[in-house]
């Protein structure tokens, strides 16, 4: 029975860990990309084929960003998205070659109305899913060839919803991702107690978090 458990656990872990996900995408040959450029390109609505419509900043940015080597951006942009497309199934296109730079420092939003890929953008340079193809490139590392998983250590992400467990108070949860973001134990202690009195947080400290507005 341990020994069944242990095997089902190993699976699990292959199965869900993005890791074993990028390392199977890297393997999987060009003709495979171009097939789903060739499938992006040829997305059609109402049977028809419909030629993208772009404003002219959007277009220069798309050419500045596909046209520039990445190591030339990288000197000016820190979050770069080449040609990034997401497609599930083969068939639902959610993410359409978005090719956009962030320089250092900006502050920058994604708009769109619901459906419009910006959830899904967030999640391919989190790693939380594959890219179909394309790339992007968050302080100089690629997304899609990112198997150690350093971009862990760069990136943040805050969910719209679920982000937190309402039955944990607010230093357990501190304590919780802590330890997801690779703290060394014996620093996890002054690290949340540094971050409780910073946020004005002593007050809650103990309360559940789905106890606080």
């Amino acid at each position: 029975m341990v020994f069944q458990g242990f095997v089902s656990f190993i699976i699990l872990y292959v199965f869900e860990s993005d890791n074993f996900l990028r390392s199977l995408q890297l393997l999987k040959p060009d003709q495979q990309d171009d097939k789903k450029q060739q499938h992006v390109e040829m997305a059609a609505i109402g049977g028809m084929t419909m030629a993208p419509v772009e404003d002219s900043d959007v277009a220069a940015e798309c050419e500045r960003i596909t046209k520039t080597a990445v190591e030339q951006l990288t000197a000016t942009d820190t979050v770069i998205l080449r040609q990034l497309t997401k497609l599930f199934d083969n068939s639902f296109l959610a993410v359409d070659r978005l090719s956009v730079g962030i320089p250092k420092g900006e502050c920058f939003g994604l708009l769109g109305v619901n459906g419009a890929g910006k959830t899904t953008t967030f999640a391919m340079l989190t790693g939380d899913i594959t890219v179909s193809s394309g790339d992007a490139f968050l302080a100089g590392i690629s997304v899609v060839q990112d198997v150690a998983g350093a971009l862990r250590r760069l990136v943040g992400f805050c969910p719209q919803f679920d982000a937190l467990i309402d039955p944990m108070t607010v230093r357990e949860t501190l304590w919780m991702y802590a330890r997801l973001r690779g703290i060394h134990a014996s620093d996890i202690s002054r690290v949340v107690e540094k971050l409780i009195d910073q946020l004005t947080l002593k007050k809650y400290a103990n309360r559940e978090a789905g106890k606080l507005r």
